[in-house]
């Protein structure tokens, strides 16, 4: 006759087959949270599209916070930013296509001491096209020392469809107006320091894909200008 060997004793007032069903319950109870929590967490978000074309404004300008309305990149200067009148400012807005389709760029200065009469330009920007508009103003030597002011708004309008970026988002996107400033240092009796601009209107291409680099030959001789008379 075989030989029955006596049950363990019990453990906490449990028996072993009681504590065994405990943990089989906390064993599927924790693995219903993990999976609980896994379902709802969040997938991470999609990476931004690198930029298949050069940021002309922020890599290589290295402006910051460059305005963006309605898919295009654009800032506004003077050049020079200061000046000893009579003389002439290039008023110069910059500016970048962000997508692959074409858009009618409208850009509008308030009208001010610097521009009574305010201004107004289109641009017909090409695919990833940036470029520059230069508009020469004479200023007077009837402006007293001090700063002046221009405000500048940009609209775009992209008659085939907003199209595919190829310009990084900004993190930050400024579609509000710019302003740009003129300081008035003194005042000559000398023809009007930077004359010869007064020829420098209209639009230049600086990039159109796909050029590899943008040539910023134009904008260099902008940063040049003086803010005096030269010497004889």
């Amino acid at each position: 006759m075989p030989m029955l060997l006596p049950a363990p004793p019990p453990f906490a007032g449990f028996s072993w087959a009681t504590w065994a069903a405990i943990f089989l319950s906390l064993l599927a109870l924790f693995f219903c949270l993990w999976l609980l929590l896994r379902l709802r967490r969040r997938p991470p978000p999609p990476e931004a599209p690198r930029s298949s074309i050069p940021d002309v404004l922020g890599t290589v300008l290295k402006r910051e916070q460059v305005p963006e309305s309605d898919g295009v990149r654009w800032d506004v200067a003077l050049y020079p930013d200061s000046l000893s009148v009579p003389g002439y400012v290039v008023l110069t807005l910059i500016l970048q296509n962000a997508y692959d389709r074409p858009r009618t760029v409208t850009l509008e200065i308030a009208p001010d001491t610097l521009l009574p009469q305010g201004h107004a330009g289109v641009i017909a920007l090409k695919p990833g096209e940036a470029g520059i508009l230069r508009t020469p103003l004479f200023v007077s030597r009837t402006l007293e020392h001090g700063e002046y002011s221009l405000r500048a708004s940009l609209a775009a309008h992209a008659s085939q469809g907003e199209g595919t970026r190829l310009l990084d988002v900004p993190r930050r996107r400024d579609r509000g107006p710019r302003l740009v400033s003129l300081r008035v240092l003194s005042h000559h009796e000398r023809p009007p320091v930077n004359l010869f601009a007064y020829e420098w209107k209209g639009f230049t291409s600086l990039y159109t894909p796909p050029q590899t680099a943008p040539d910023l030959t134009d904008l260099r001789i902008l940063e040049e200008l003086p803010s005096t008379p030269t010497e004889d």
